[in-house]
This record gives C-alpha cells, structure tokens and sequence, in this order.
C-alpha cells in the first residue's frame, strides 16, 4: 500500500494545497469554539439548558475520537482524498442542518452525529497532508501554519460567533463557516490525488466494536462529575427509564461496558490478523506505548487550556459585569499570545531538528522546551488563581493568561511534532488518531472542568446561604440542596436562577445574594484551576516518555 507523494515547495503559493487543508482546519476550529459562544442565546430559543449545549460539545468530540480507527480504514480502502471530499460534504449537510434545527434533539443529531463523523476525517486529513506532501522547512512552516490557523478558528469563533448571534441571531453564527465550507469545495483540485491501491476489505466489525467501546468509556468519564463516579449524584435516565435501577451511577456501568466491547475489539483484532484478513488496527499504533503517551499528554493540555478558558466564560460575566463580547475580549490575549509565541517558535522548531553547530539557546532540545512550555502553563494557572478576588478586573486576568498563552504556544508544536516520530509511519497513520483525540480533549476540558466550576459554586452557595440565615441541615439534605441547584444552574439562565433562589431563602438573606454567588463563584473557578494545575502535573509526567529529539529520517529534514 503506498500512498504517493507531491512536493509543493511554496506554502501559500497560488495552487498550494496548504490554503484549501489550513481553511478546513479553521473552519472545524470555528465551529468548535462558536457553539460555546452562542450558548446563552441557543438555550433562551428552545427553553433547553447549558448542559444540554456541553452534552452536545462533548458528544461530537466522542463521536470523532470513536469513529476514527473506521475513518483510518476507508483511508486505506478509499484514499485520503475521497474520504476527505466525502466527509467535507457530509459536514456541510450536518452544519446546515445545525443552523435550521428546529429544536435542540435536532440539533445535538446535526451536529453531534453527522458533523461529528464528518470531522473525523476532515481534522485528521490536513495534517496527513502536510507530512506527505511537504519537506524540510517548508514542512514545519506548513505545521506550525495548522497550529494557528486552528487557534485562529476557534479565536473568531467566540468573537465572530458571539458577534453574529447578539447583533441578528445565533443561527447566523455558522454563516463563516458554510462559506469556507463552499470555498474549499470548489478549490478542491488543488488538493492532491492520494489515492490507494488496497484489495483488502473493510473491517466492518472491528470498526463497529471499537466505536461503541471507546464512546461507551469517553461518554462515562464525561459524564463523571455531573452523575458521580460511584455513587449517583443524580439519577440517569432515558425516555423516562432510570439507568442503571439500582443505587449507582450510570458511570461504572458505561465504562465497564466499553472495556468489555474493547475486549470483543481486541480478540476480533487477533484472530482477523491470524487469518491474514482485514485489520482495523493494521498500524499498531495503540500498541506503541511513546504515540500513546504522548498523545494522552497533548490531549491533557488541550483539555486543560479549553477548560479554564469555558470557566472564564462562565466567570468573567458575572464577576466584572461584561456582555458576551467583552467578555471574548478579555479572554482573548491568552489565545493571541499562544498564536504569537507558536509563529515565533518556528524558526527554533527548525534549528532545534539541528543538533550540530547550535547556539546555547539552539541546543535546548525539543523535548526541553515542552517541559518549559508546562512550567509556564502552571505558573500562568497559579497567577491566575492568585488574581481571583471579589475586586478582580480585566487588568488583573491579563498577566495570568499572557502566561499560559506563553507556555501553551511553546508546548503544542513540539509535543505534536516528538509525539508523531515515535509513530512507525509518522503522520500518516497518527493523525487519524491523535488529531481526534485532541477534539476530545477539548469537550473534555469543558465538561468535567466546567461542571467541576458549577458543582463548587452550587456547594459554596448552598452553604453560605445556610450560614446566614444560621440553619444546619443534614448531610443527605445538604447533599440533595446542592443537586438540585447545581440542576437549576445548568438548564435555567442566570436571570431564571436568581429568581429562583429568591424565592427560596428568606427575605433577610436576599440582599446578600449577589455577594454569595460571586464568592461561590470564585471559589469554584479557584478549585478548577487546583484541578487544571494537578492536571497539568499529570501530563508533564506523561510528558517524561517523549524522545528528546525527533526520529526522522534524515532525507525529511534535508
């Protein structure tokens, strides 16, 4: 199986394919960052909830990552390019769909299920692209070009997005994107003709397992800190029907299932390759313990940047009193800063691939500068917890978020870049799980950061009010005080909530209210960024099993 090769010397030149693969990378970037940003206005349209939003975020994130061993394999069987043509197509029918939904089970199907499988391909494809067409610097440039351009998509996402939905609607929001949608289709020829010559059928079946295992697991971490890893926290159910029907959380459950079908997953796998016949996991990439390791810790730092930066959403509105706007605004230098700092790494990126004849700063190796990159990061995470007071300003967040930006614009290129050479094909085979995987980390970041933000808040709340008005209660009551407001908090609005607890306390605690929803609130951005910081710990340890250097192959950097 050889998948040809072109050699396309200027990035940006007229014909290049690096305009029509970077302008798909940002428009499935934009995509993921506006539906955070029109969240407010898509839950006052169809009376739903916030956590409904994250269930759909974090479901088109489990529905990339488990589709892509199956999208790896139509590569194969296919070619590269008309899978990616087939997927662009299909996602445009899916954000179409997104922006006419009717109502949100509609649009949690649109975008969820038929963009989330189309993206699989569409945010693994361009980075494939870049290893097989590009060499040398023009390579790195082209890598570092989809690190932007990425961070760039998600950036106007929240400031475009947000923009559209409170000057005409939030329907308008995916407009940017269903225009860069066309013109990538019809520049579609620039793209090279990768196409496979492979006699062996679809693994059908192990396409299958593996999807229902791996959601079945990424559904139950997700759902962790809304339902309790043990015990419930709240009872799951569907159509009315309790799951599972006894005292605990439908967590265990879902992750048992899920290692039990990757177990199917495994066994079908060996005796597939036993009889020489199809094999979903042909590559062994899951089998290599560098690739994995490394990708879990990219994955980690994408769940902890997009996690704190869904907690200052959440944050900044009601602690500096901004709009949706403002708020993308104040929020915004961490994500200029990282695209800054990712454009300046470049030229260390390609003196670093050189070990001979290096300045003292030249000869920080790769692998030093990802550990430099997540000091940086933790160091901005402390800043930004130490500015957290109930007299914070925007001036305050700033250093905070210029750190970060910092340490996140000097980890991303390296990690993706050590992580791919311990892969035995590179790009080729990695992207199709690493890129998925970083998707997830995303919705991840959002959900169990996010939720670990509303659940402090709710308990700092409850008991604050508890404490003024000098009532004790129960430990079960207190328990179900919290659940119940963390509930409230996650499928009513802000204005919904107020009124709501209003009414429930005494008229004497009323004027004190405000003051005890914005400590609760900033205690509980502070326990998520303690959570984002251990976090942060964990993925410098999985940082540990990178190579200091890239294995390449020496023609690659010539």
């Amino acid at each position: 199986m050889i998948e040809p090769t072109a050699n396309h010397p200027q990035l940006l030149s007229r014909n290049s394919p690096f305009r029509i693969i970077g302008l798909t990378v940002w428009m499935v970037s934009y995509n993921l960052g506006v539906l955070p940003a029109i969240m407010p206005a898509i839950v006052r349209d169809f009376d739903s909830s916030i956590g409904s939003i994250q269930t759909v975020l974090v479901l088109f994130s489990l529905t990339t990552a488990a589709f892509a061993p199956t999208t790896e394999n139509l590569c194969r069987y296919f070619g590269r390019t008309p899978v990616f043509l087939a997927g662009l197509l299909l996602y445009g029918i899916g954000i179409s769909l997104t922006a006419l939904s009717p109502s949100i089970a509609i649009l949690a199907i649109s975008f969820a299920v038929l963009t989330g499988l189309a993206a699989t391909p569409l945010v693994s494809t361009p980075w494939t692209f870049v290893d097989l067409i590009y060499r040398g610097k023009t390579e790195e440039q082209a890598t570092v070009g989809l690190i932007v351009v990425s961070t760039l998509g998600s950036l106007m996402g929240s400031l475009l997005g947000g923009f559209l939905a409170s000057r005409i609607g939030w329907r308008w929001a995916f407009v940017p994107s269903l225009v860069a949608l066309i013109g990538i289709w019809f520049r579609r020829r620039s793209l090279p003709n990768l196409s496979l010559y492979c006699e062996q059928p679809i693994d059908w079946v192990g396409g299958l397992l593996s999807c229902l295992g791996l959601g079945s697991i990424l559904s139950g971490v997700s759902l962790a800190m809304e339902f309790g890893w043990w015990e419930p926290k709240r009872a799951f159910s569907i159509g009315g029907v309790v799951l599972p029907p006894f005292p605990l959380s439908i967590v265990p459950p879902l992750i048992a299932v899920g290692l039990i079908l990757l177990g199917f997953f495994g066994f079908w796998q060996r005796r597939q390759a036993r009889k020489g016949e199809a094999s979903i996991l042909r590559a062994g990439l899951l089998r290599q313990p560098g690739f994995v390791l490394g990708m879990l810790a990219a994955m980690l730092h994408t769940l902890i940047i997009a996690g704190v930066q869904f907690n200052l959403f959440q944050y900044v509105p009601l602690a500096l009193a901004l709009d949706p706007y403002q708020t993308a605004l104040t929020i915004m230098p961490l994500n200029i800063t990282k695209i800054l700092v990712v454009i300046g790494s470049l030229k260390l990126l390609r003196l670093g691939s050189n070990r001979n004849g290096a300045t003292r700063f030249q000869r920080l190796s790769p692998k030093s500068i990802v550990f430099i990159g997540l000091a940086l990061l933790a160091i901005g995470i402390l800043m930004l917890y130490r500015s957290l007071t109930l007299q914070v300003s925007s001036i305050n967040l700033l250093p905070g978020l210029l750190v970060m930006g910092i340490g996140s614009g000097l980890f991303s290129p390296y990690v993706s870049r050590l992580t791919y050479s311990t892969a035995e094909n590179g790009r080729v085979e990695g992207t199709g799980i690493y890129n998925p995987a970083q998707n997830l980390g995303s919705s991840l970041g959002k959900a169990i950061l996010g939720t670990a933000l509303i659940f402090y808040a709710s308990r700092d709340i409850v008991d604050g009010v508890l404490q003024q008005i000098g009532q004790t209660v129960t430990p079960a009551n207190r328990v179900r005080l919290i659940a119940t407001l963390q509930e409230m908090i996650q499928t009513m609005s802000r204005q919904e909530v107020s009124a709501e607890i209003v009414n429930q306390v005494p008229p004497s605690v009323v004027p004190f209210l405000r003051q005890i929803s914005q400590e609760a609130t900033t205690s509980g951005l502070r326990t998520s960024l303690l959570l984002a910081l251990l976090l942060t710990g964990l993925c410098f340890l999985l940082a540990t099993t990178l190579p200091k250097y890239p294995s390449r192959p020496a023609e690659e950097n010539a």
